[in-house]
């Protein structure tokens, strides 16, 4: 195996008090004992009461789950991925899943399509029975319309961009009823503005829908026929059709569509007044002031992109962000927040806050496997984070879907790690060391760093895969002598040939369970990468071009011929993602250089088709496929080559592994309250308790094993004003039970984790022990036992025995986990 580097241990101080105090009791002595820690607020989640719209919505009752219903048949190609469930009836065939990916769960023909069919029949006959505002004909381009009822007799187009504008009311209600068929142009939009929700736009179409390829589509289309969705293309919304089949070729299917930041999206850090930085901060984008122009501190810090001080684009980055504050201001909340984010898992939706919020720990967005979901977070008033607090993106969930739209002040702590765009309307102030992925963009005064970086796209987390040069379905296939950096596996597959001859420095995994917990990783890792939003197209051949960081969509097959040069642009943490729909070739003797700071472990290949790298080619990134890869003779390879489809074929090759991207390996515990004892002095009594939820997280990458251990001081009461002597408990005394051990939502497995009742003391044990493959988060509430002898005191107090303060019994509990 190839030697992991260990990171430094996590140390968590955690405090346990046991009040021991008399009571007016004759004969007998009261024992309360608490263990207290930072205990986690959960806020108030409730939803909202929607206000009411001048025209009703549509009603969809149990159809609105769905992404997609269809009469007869579904059928996607390509990596697809839908946010809701999807499904048929009467028909049942249902196909593409995988590699499509559904949120939901998906309906062939049961019951649950059945009645979702029945529904869908009596929102169809709402829609098309609604008395229309006005009428429509021909090619809808150009056009801006406001909430109403429109009328087609005849087939309607899209040709270009149709503009939906609710004027402000969120509730605003768009039908259209077509009485023929309903054709939306290849690359075409439908645009939503002022307030206009997908949900209440709702298309109802008698003959056939097509979408063309790369379209962005908003609504519900509620139809008769068939519905054809291209290749590329998005809808925010669904599509449903009573009697005909759903054909879809690799597309996203969300609900809540994202912000649009407009020029804002180019910029890490945008300010009203000033921007003030110290230290060695490093942006991945641009940097702007308007209407001031005061830019401090960079050298020593470094713009990955352009410095605009007071000038238009600045100005024009200012007018955009307006409009994109008020857009995630109009959004309608899913559900209410208050007091503290410390411990909540959140999902997808629009969060409402009216007060001021905090984050002392974690706070965890779970996607959900969506890769579209969007977080929005309305905050009437400032948030504040705590040093060493943590955003963290679970299950698809991505940083570039989460908005932060903060009223008030914004303050966040040193050494914490932070997700999402801020669209602040006053100061932001970045804590020394924090981390950024995402921007800090603000109408108000000032935006204020200290040695923090800032990028603008995650890596991809590769989990355990990350330990792995090479990794394939059915085989792996060498010949002569190929040097492999890192490990080799196979699942479901076994066969491993070629080595030796070759070699490698980790091992070889043929079907073991090592290689299938890699295979699952890689799954997610793959939809990871073909979920993110691209910031860039590209066609043909690549060879001659520099690209800067970015995520990089092909709707075909790609070459290199030559060579390729990836730039860096001066940041170390600068992501390349190539999401390629077809095949990809790479010509012999043809390279991919890395320039100014970019690093092969930060650069992925998700890739549909094959991939063939030619002879003495030179390779640099992570090969993320669904099909066969061929590597030519003699060619290198700084990085992987993964499949979710196929064979790997090597041939005299060298694979440098890159270190695997590495997040941190944490343990965040809370305390206890035990339960209130009445002392008899006879013999040994207990005080118990049990732990709110505690949260393990490995992202580090690798699937090592690690080990969380536990010491205790002596339970010690101080001295008091009248007792003066301090009194102790034995340390043993303190028992505690870890009990079950759950995995999060992006845990991996649990076998293999040892967590047995432990009796603490003053020198630090194992608590919990794991043997790999394990990453994520692993959840555990553990319950806690205080033996009081019969002879013990009561605690010390500070003046009388009646209701006086009493000096509590104090045990210090540390936590280290590596």
């Amino acid at each position: 195996m190839p030697a992991h580097r260990r990171r430094a241990p996590h140390h968590r101080r955690w405090t346990a008090r046991a009040l021991l105090g008399a009571r007016t009791m004759p004969g007998a002595r009261t024992l309360l004992a608490t263990l207290s820690g930072a205990a986690l607020l959960a806020g108030l989640l409730v939803a909202p009461t929607p206000a009411a719209a001048v025209e009703s919505p549509v009603d969809l009752g149990t159809a609105q789950t769905y992404s997609l219903l269809a009469g007869t048949s579904i059928a996607n190609t390509g990596p697809s991925t839908y946010s809701g469930d999807i499904g048929t009836s009467p028909g049942t065939t249902v196909s593409g899943f995988p590699p499509g990916i559904v949120t939901g769960d998906i309906h062939p023909g049961d019951a649950a399509a059945t009645q979702a069919r029945v529904d869908l029949q009596n929102a169809y006959n709402d829609a098309s029975t609604r008395a229309p505002t006005a009428t429509i004909a021909g090619d809808l381009a150009g056009r801006t319309l406001t909430a109403g009822i429109y009328k087609a007799t005849a087939a309607i187009s899209v040709s270009t961009t149709l503009t939906l504008d609710a004027q402000g009311n969120p509730d605003s209600v768009f039908i259209f009823q077509i009485d023929a068929a309903f054709d939306v142009a290849a690359g075409s939009e439908i645009r939503l503005r002022n307030g206009a929700r997908p949900a209440n736009v709702i298309w109802q179409v008698v003959g056939a829908v097509a979408l063309g390829a790369t379209a962005s589509f908003a609504g519900t289309i509620m139809g008769l026929a068939a519905i054809a969705v291209g290749a590329g293309t998005t809808v925010t919304g669904r599509a449903l059709t009573l009697n005909g089949a759903i054909a879809l070729s690799s597309n996203i299917f969300t609900t809540e569509p994202t912000v649009n930041l407009g020029a804002a999206a180019a910029y890490s850090v945008l300010a009203g007044a000033s921007v003030v930085n110290t230290g060695g901060t490093t942006l991945s984008g641009d940097l702007g002031v308007s209407p001031g122009s005061t830019v401090t501190g960079f050298p020593p810090g470094v713009v990955s992109g352009t410095i605009h001080s007071g000038d238009a684009a600045a100005a024009q980055a200012r007018a955009d962000l307006q409009t994109a504050i008020g857009d995630a201001a109009a959004r309608v909340p899913t559900a209410n927040l208050s007091g503290t984010l410390s411990g909540r898992t959140l999902t997808e939706g629009v969060h409402h806050a009216s007060a001021a919020l905090t984050l002392g720990t974690e706070l965890v967005l779970d996607g959900q496997g969506n890769r579209n979901g969007v977080f929005i977070f309305q905050l009437d008033a400032g948030l504040t984070t705590s040093a060493g607090s943590v955003v963290r993106l679970v299950n698809g969930a991505q940083a570039s879907r989460v908005v932060w739209q903060v009223a008030g002040g914004v303050s966040l702590g040193g050494a914490s790690t932070f997700m999402g765009t801020i669209l602040g309307e006053s100061g932001i102030s970045i804590g020394n060391a924090t981390g950024f992925t995402g921007r800090a963009l603000t109408l108000g005064d000032t935006v204020a760093l200290n040695t923090n970086i800032f990028i603008t796209a995650q890596p991809v987390n590769l989990g355990s895969a990350g330990s792995y040069a090479v990794l394939a379905t059915t085989s792996v296939a060498s010949t002569g002598i190929s040097t492999i950096g890192g490990d080799i596996g196979v699942s479901p597959g076994t066969a491993i040939t070629g080595f030796p001859p070759g070699t490698l420095s980790g091992s070889l995994h043929p079907g073991d369970s090592h290689a299938a917990a890699a295979q699952a990783d890689l799954q997610l890792a793959y939809n990871d990468a073909a979920a993110r939003t691209p910031t860039a197209t590209l066609t043909g051949d690549l060879a001659g071009r520099t690209l800067t960081a970015g995520i990089y969509r092909a709707g075909a097959a790609l070459a290199n011929s030559t060579t390729l040069t990836l730039d860096g642009q001066g940041n170390p943490n600068a992501v390349f993602i190539f999401q390629i729909e077809a095949a990809f070739a790479a010509a012999a003797g043809s390279s991919v250089l890395l320039i100014n700071g970019a690093d092969a472990s930060r650069v992925f290949w998700q890739v549909v088709g094959a991939v063939s790298l030619g002879a003495t080619a030179s390779f640099s990134g992570t090969l993320l496929t669904l099909a066969a890869i061929s590597v030519g003779a003699d060619a290198t390879f700084a990085g992987r080559a993964l499949t979710l489809g196929g064979a790997v074929a090597l041939s005299n090759n060298v694979f440098t592994n890159p270190t695997p991207v590495a997040g941190p390996l944490t343990a965040t515990t809370s305390g206890a309250s035990l339960s209130a004892v009445v002392l008899q002095g006879i013999e040994t009594q207990y005080s118990t308790g049990t732990s709110e939820q505690w949260v393990i997280v490995d992202d580090r990458g690798t699937g090592a094993a690690w080990t969380l251990s536990v010491s205790a001081s002596v339970p010690t009461s101080a001295a008091g004003t009248i007792e003066t002597v301090p009194r102790t408990l034995p340390a043993e005394g303190l028992v505690i039970i870890p009990g079950t051990i759950t995995a999060g939502a992006d845990g991996g497995p649990v076998d293999g984790i040892s967590a047995p009742t432990l009796a603490l003391s003053e020198t630090a044990q194992t608590l919990i022990t794991t043997s790999g493959p394990h990453r994520g988060s692993y959840l555990l509430s553990p319950s806690f036992s205080l033996a009081i002898p019969p002879n013990a005191y009561r605690s010390n107090f500070t003046g009388a025995i009646d209701g006086s303060p009493l000096n509590p019994y104090v045990s210090v509990l540390t936590f280290t986990i590596s």
